[in-house]
């Protein structure tokens, strides 16, 4: 199984993964997340992160998602990308999250893709 690293400014992280298990019924095994403040030493994030991604990973990846391109959280995940191994992804939102949760199997790139085109299709004007 994939695992799922949310790494968010403030509790985003924490409360989608609320919403889903709400939603899904059940909690998510192999989730976890990650609140980060840009007012805390940044280089303590790479450890906690690193040791997360450790924790996470069965075998078949894991995949990190975060809220904005170019902040904070994303600019400390740059280094944690590997191909096939470890795939980030920014522009979390709840539809995305319960795509990945639901169907994460063992194809890391399978599931990068599918959870983008699920957070694009998504995005409606009401």
């Amino acid at each position: 199984m994939i695992g799922i690293l949310l790494v968010t400014h403030g509790e985003i992280g924490k409360s989608l993964i609320n919403c889903a298990t709400h939603i899904l019924d059940s909690s998510p095994s192999s989730v976890d997340y990650l609140s980060v403040n840009s007012n805390n030493n940044l280089d303590n994030y790479s450890n906690i992160i690193s040791k997360k991604i450790t924790d996470l990973d069965s075998g078949n990846g894991v995949l990190i998602m975060t809220d904005i391109y170019g902040a904070t959280p994303c600019n400390l995940l740059k280094k944690f990308t590997k191909e096939n191994e470890v795939e980030v992804i920014t522009g979390i939102n709840l539809p995305m999250l319960i795509k990945a949760i639901s169907e994460r199997k063992d194809n890391l790139n399978l599931l990068v893709n599918d959870s983008i085109d699920c957070a694009i299709r998504n995005i409606k004007k009401i």
